[in-house]
């Protein structure tokens, strides 16, 4: 669990913090590519997670970009055993391009935040058909952002941002780049896992046609939630007691 909130409670939350404003600028030396250590970061949603679960203990709330971003640098330049090895990316000339990275890691968990929690909402709340699981252990290790048990089955969902043309070479891209990095421990990783292979995978995307905007930030639209959710309710073989939220298209 992230967050325990309805999907109206997220977006009430949301709305309470600073506003969410892509100021840095995206730098290719702050990103990371294959053969290469640059732009290597320990996983980032533990720490996205962490501050959602301190939120959840002190009032059910959310946070804002820059306290996302201090606990960023703290982990990697203070707490981290190795701080040398991160401090250049949050200081000139890199720090600009560590801020915009910092922002797509930040808007990204706020959508698959909400995602979970529309999820939960119409799934185990009202439907009350399912369970899901929203663990960033899956997310790193076995590469399900969300896990959607119902009826039965078990289902994977994959929530990114932009076209699908592009998922492929993307995908492509972060698995030369773990390989690379897991020659010395294989074994702690998803290659292989037949049980894996065998759950089906949902798409959800945020596009420039399709999303809505909250303070800032860029979440999917209930229009999309909605054909994921019909889409779950068809790989599970659930046909009445379905629910589905109203449609309508939010942008503030």
């Amino acid at each position: 669990m992230s967050v325990d909130m309805y999907e109206h409670r997220f977006r009430k939350e949301l709305r309470k913090v600073e506003a969410f404003r892509q100021d840095g600028t995206w730098n290719r030396e702050v990103w990371p590519t294959p053969d290469s250590q640059s732009g290597e970061f320990p996983a980032w949603r533990a720490l996205f997670t962490s501050l959602c679960l301190y939120g959840h203990s002190t009032g059910y709330r959310l946070f804002s970009y820059e306290d996302f971003f201090k606990v960023c640098k703290n982990a990697y330049t203070k707490s981290h055993p190795n701080p040398a090895r991160f401090k250049r990316y949050f200081k000139e000339p890199l720090l600009e391009g560590m801020r915009h990275r910092v922002g797509v890691w930040y808007e990204s968990g706020m959508a698959e935040t909400y995602l979970y929690v529309c999820l939960v909402q119409a799934l185990e709340d009202k439907a009350k058909v399912g369970v899901v699981l929203y663990d960033p252990r899956a997310d790193w290790k076995l590469k399900s952002d969300i896990v959607i048990h119902m009826n039965g089955r078990t289902m994977r969902v994959s929530a990114y941002f932009g076209p699908s043309q592009d998922r492929p070479r993307i995908e492509q891209q972060r698995d030369a780049i773990e390989r690379e990095r897991k020659q010395n421990t294989t074994e702690s990783a998803h290659w292989g896992n037949a049980a894996l292979e065998n759950i089906p995978l949902l798409e959800i995307r945020v596009t420039d046609e399709d999303m809505q905007v909250v303070n800032g930030c860029r979440l999917f639209s209930i229009e999309a939630v909605n054909q994921l959710l019909n889409q779950l309710y068809d790989h599970a073989g659930v046909g009445q007691g379905r629910w589905t939220f109203p449609q309508q298209t939010r942008q503030q």
